[in-house]
Parts: structure tokens; sequence; C-alpha cells
């Protein structure tokens, strides 16, 4: 019995050097294939010409994602706009960006679940399908932005001409793929108890709050998704024009649609370190960047992202965890993923029983 514990540390230990180990290959691999063959000049050498006043702007932008995600996640709960829940949601997103960046395969995408439990009290079920609706919002933005962007690059419309109309009909089949989201979850929930026990019920609650989601309040989601990538697309744009010769907005529309992308890669490491670099370069080489410019903007570009998410979960996680909301609140709109089961509450007050 006694060695167990030491076994599954050790196990942790190996895969953290396997993910470390792997993003020091991919770097490494990056360097040598980007660095120009005619030219002996050094990544430091290109870094040194970076615009600081451009990065600090870069930086300087990125609260505005984590406030942009804090007032989301109160639309999406139907919380009131109030400085409490706002504080907690605010030190939710701010947390929960940090963890999702720098632990590998997105892993760190969970704790969002925990953190609205802790945070303003959101059932486990309600959570994990408030972020199972949300990463199908980002995916679509980002898929939609990366398309319409890499469709505007000169080099893309001198290879396909038609590659604007082509990246609008993909936009409109995504709109479409999101819309339908709620009705497939509420023909899945036909079929439940598809597995028995907790886990049936947990999935059977999953399934009842996306099927639950109104298309209103998907839409309006939708809507406030844009305000939290916006920014990143500006800061993507400024990393890759902090260097010349720049780009223009479709390729940092492009570079930070394809960064994201990379994160969700089933081979990722530690901060998704080399595979970041790697999709940034392969999205602002057809905007007219070299390759040693390209993975020196990249290199940028994730160091700025990293910063802002560091800075912000490091502030917003000391403190209290509990109470942000009002746990007296009314009956929560149509559509949205209350804080509180209510029906639970109102089978329990007719039995007399407690609630949380």
């Amino acid at each position: 019995m006694s060695q167990g514990p030491r076994v599954t540390a050790a196990g942790r230990w190996r895969a953290w050097a396997w993910q470390a180990g792997l993003a020091v290959v991919l770097l490494v691999v990056l360097v040598l294939w980007a660095m120009p063959e005619d030219a002996g000049r050094s990544m430091v050498r290109v870094l040194a010409g970076a615009d600081l006043l451009t990065l600090a702007a870069a930086l300087a932008l990125y609260p505005l994602i984590t406030a942009a995600r804090a007032i989301r996640l109160m639309v999406a709960l139907g919380l009131p706009l109030a400085g409490r829940t706002l504080w907690a949601l605010g030190r939710t997103a701010a947390v929960h960006s940090v963890l999702a960046s720098f632990i590998p395969m997105r892993l760190g995408e969970i704790s969002l679940v925990w953190l609205l439990n802790r945070a303003v009290g959101t059932p486990v079920a309600n959570g994990s399908a408030l972020l199972l609706v949300l990463r199908l919002l980002d995916l679509a933005v980002v898929l939609g932005a990366g398309l319409l962007a890499l469709a505007w690059l000169p080099a893309a419309r001198a290879a396909l001409p038609n590659a604007g109309p082509l990246a609008g009909a993909a936009l409109v089949a995504l709109l479409a793929g999101l819309a339908v989201t709620p009705v497939l979850a509420r023909r899945l929930l036909a079929l439940t108890p598809v597995l028995p026990g907790r886990v049936g019920r947990f999935l059977t609650g999953v399934l009842t709050a996306v099927g639950a989601t109104t298309a209103g309040r998907l839409s309006w989601l939708l809507i406030w998704t844009l305000p939290v990538w916006a920014p990143i697309f500006v800061i993507a744009w400024l990393c890759a024009n902090a260097l010349e010769p720049g780009v223009g907005l479709a390729g940092g529309i492009a570079g930070g649609s394809a960064t994201a992308l990379a994160s969700v890669l089933p081979v990722n490491t530690v901060a998704n370190v080399g595979t970041f670099e790697a999709a940034w370069m392969l999205a602002l080489m057809p905007a007219g960047l070299d390759r040693a410019t390209a993975l020196a903007t990249g290199v940028l570009f994730h160091l700025v992202v990293l910063s802002g998410s560091a800075i912000l979960g490091l502030l917003a996680l000391p403190g209290r965890w509990r109470g942000g909301a009002d746990e007296g609140q009314a009956r929560p709109e149509a559509g949205t993923f209350p804080t509180h089961d209510h029906h639970a509450m109102r089978a329990d007050t007719a039995t007399g029983a407690a609630t949380e």
C-alpha cells in the first residue's frame, strides 16, 4: 500500500519531464529551421530589435480579456451585474486562464468547473455544461475569424480567388452547427441514462443544462464571446508588428486563431511551448514574414500572453473563494446555467430539508 503514492508521484514527474523535453526539442527544431541559411543573425539579435513600446501596449490590453471573460460568465450564469459577483468571476477567469495556459494538454480547462463551484456555488454538472458551451463558442469564433483572415491574405487570394466566399460559407456552417447543439443535447438526453450510477446522473445533468440553453441565450453568449477574442487578436497583431516589416490586421487574426487551435492538439507541451510558435509561423509566413521574424514574433506573442495570464492569475489567487454570489437571488433566467440547483431546492423544500 505504501508504494502507491510513490509510483503515482514518479509517474507524474516522468510525464512532466517528457513534456518539458518535448518542448525543448520542438523549440530547437524550430530555431534551426527558421534561421536563414544565408545570414548569421541569431535569435537574440532578432528579438533585440523588438519595439518595447508595442509590446508594452500589447501586455496592457491583456486585462481586457479577463474582464470580458468574467462578464461572459456572469451573463451565462444569469447573475446580476454587481461588484461582488463581478470580482468573484474575475478572479475565477484569471486563475482559470493561468491553469489552462500552463498545464499541458489543456487539462487546466477543467479547473473552471471547480473554480465556479467555489466562487459562486455553481453545481458541477452546470459548470461542466457551461464549460462545454463556452468552448464551442470559442471554437466557432476562432475558426470563423481564422478562416476569414486567411482568406483575406494576399497569398490566399492569389492562390484561391474564391477564398472569401468559401470562408463565408464555412462560417455559416459553423454557426449552424453551433445552433443545433442544444437540440442534439436534448436528443441525447432522451437516451439517458447512458451510464448507470453517479456517472449517468452527472451526464444527465450536463445534457439537461446544455439542452435548456435557448437560441437567444446562445446568440447572446456568442456576442459576448467576440469581446473575449477581439483583444487577443489585437495583441497578436501588435506582437506581429513589434519587428519589421510587420503585417496587416488579417495576419494578426490568423496568427491568434492558429495558436488558439494549436493549444488543443493531442500532442502538447508545458505552456504549449513549441506547438504555439509552430502554429504562429504557419499563419504568419503567408502574411509576408520570413521564417526568423515569424518565429521571433511568435515567441514575443507567447511571452506576452503567458506574462499577462501569470500576473493576473497570481494577483487573483489569494483570498476567500466562497460566497461571491448572493445565495438568496431569484430564480435564474431560462437558458442560463444557474449557480444553484433550483429543482433540487424545490424538492428539498417540499420535504423540509435544507440545501445549498
